[in-house]
C-alpha cells in the first residue's frame, strides 16, 4: 500500500481553536440540529459569538456536514458485512482503480486503507446475502487482481458512533 506522508494541516488547525471551538464541535456532533441559543447556553458564551464560530469552524472545514442519521433496517432488510482486502499487486494504479471503483459502488458504505495484513477494510450495507454475493462478485472479477477477500456478516450491532474527541485539551495560544 502506498504510504501518504501526514499533511501538516491538522497541527495548524490545533492552533486555531480552543476550547470553546472544541466543545462547539463537540455538542454539534451530538445533536446537530440544537438551537443556537441552546448551543451558546451549553459552551458558555452568548448566542452572536457562538454563531461566529460556528460559521468559522464551517469555513475551516471542520464541520463537514449536517445529516440525520436514518434507522433504514425498520424500513428495510439489511445485512452489514465487513470485508478485509489485500490487492495482488501494490502499485499507485492498481490502488487508485480498486478505490475508484468503490467510491462508484453503492453497495460499499465504508472504506479504509489499512496498514497491516490488509490492504483495505471494507464495509457493504445490502438488502440480503444475495445482493452481498453479486457485489462481492464484481469486486473479485474487476479490474485489480486481489490475493485476499475475507467477509464477515454482522449479525448484531452493538454499537455504531463517530467519536468524539470530548477530553481534547488543545494547547493555549500564547498571547501576542
Amino acid at each position: 500500500m502506498t504510504v501518504r506522508p501526514i499533511s501538516p494541516e491538522p497541527a495548524n488547525l490545533m492552533e486555531k481553536i480552543d476550547r470553546i471551538d472544541l466543545r462547539i464541535l463537540s455538542e454539534l456532533q451530538k445533536a446537530g440540529r440544537i438551537t443556537n441559543y441552546k448551543l451558546s447556553e451549553l459552551v458558555g458564551i452568548s448566542a452572536s459569538p457562538c454563531h461566529k464560530r460556528v460559521k468559522r469552524l464551517e469555513r475551516m472545514g471542520l464541520i463537514s456536514g449536517y445529516r440525520a442519521r436514518i434507522a433504514w433496517a425498520r424500513l428495510y432488510p439489511n445485512v452489514k458485512i465487513f470485508a478485509f482486502v489485500t490487492l495482488k499487486n501494490h502499485g499507485a494504479s492498481d490502488f487508485q482503480i480498486f478505490e475508484r471503483h468503490i467510491r462508484s459502488n453503492p453497495l460499499v458504505t465504508g472504506c479504509f486503507g489499512l496498514c497491516g495484513s490488509y490492504d483495505y477494510m471494507l464495509r457493504f450495507d445490502c438488502i440480503d446475502l444475495i445482493a452481498y454475493e453479486a457485489a462481492s462478485s464484481a469486486l473479485l472479477a474487476g479490474d485489480v487482481p486481489l490475493a485476499r477477500f475475507d467477509s464477515f456478516v454482522v449479525l448484531r450491532e452493538i454499537k455504531d458512533e463517530q467519536p468524539a474527541p470530548t477530553e481534547i485539551n488543545p494547547p493555549l495560544r500564547r498571547a501576542a
